[in-house]
């Protein structure tokens, strides 16, 4: 009878190294390197994230205040509370000045073409010792009114014949006519008494209105 007899222990068999320490480190920098990779990498993308949400919350902002801009803008506008007074103002304005056309068309404010011929007739038809000192002239030339003085009182009826001579004053008619002296004047020479003393000339009044003729001559 025979009987094997195992003297071999396991414990003695060369074990085998599937990794060395220098295989293991260089895995380990690799990974460390691949880490520092991503990382990097991963900071870029957030940056550039980063950088992209920046612009458009600055987009959206411009944006905003642009449509802020246009609201106001363009803003509806509210109904005018004076604007129908305004447009009643404007009507009664605008039948004044169609009345006022229609009333120049009939001939109702007379002469409508203005004063300076008048004036022109007035100094054309000039009479030595004669001068006006007040001219009035109202309603288109309808009414006409002459002050002046006069070294003579004769001269004023020739000057109202030269006056009829302009064709400006055809169809005119003085109604009134007044010529009076002004007052005389105390005058005190040196110790004696004082002397009254009257201006040289007569003062006169033409009035082309005003009731019936009338002729007043006068010294005061």
């Amino acid at each position: 009878m025979s009987q094997q007899i195992n003297l071999f222990n396991p414990i003695f068999r060369k074990q085998k190294k599937y990794f060395s320490s220098v295989t293991m480190l260089q895995a380990l920098a690799v990974i460390a390197l691949a880490c520092v990779v991503i990382s990097v990498e991963s900071a870029m993308r957030t940056r550039a994230l980063q950088e992209q949400v920046a612009a458009g919350e600055a987009q959206l902002t411009a944006g905003q205040k642009k449509l802020a801009d246009y609201r106001v803008q363009f803003a509806p506008r509210q109904k005018s509370a004076t604007l129908p007074l305004e447009i009643a103002d404007a009507q009664r304005e605008l039948t004044m000045l169609t009345s006022a056309a229609a009333t120049i068309g009939r001939g109702g404010f007379g002469d409508t073409r203005g004063f300076s011929g008048y004036f022109r007739a007035f100094a054309h038809q000039s009479v030595a010792g004669l001068w006006l000192t007040d001219v009035t002239i109202g309603g288109g030339g309808a009414q006409i009114g002459l002050r002046g003085k006069t070294l003579e009182a004769d001269l004023v009826p020739h000057y109202i014949r030269r006056l009829g001579a302009e064709p400006v004053m055809q169809g005119k008619a003085f109604s009134s006519l007044e010529i009076e002296r002004p007052p005389a004047v105390m005058l005190a020479v040196g110790s004696a008494a004082p002397v009254a003393v009257g201006p040289s000339y007569l003062t006169f009044s033409l009035q082309s209105a005003g009731g019936a003729p009338k002729v007043a001559v006068g010294a005061k």
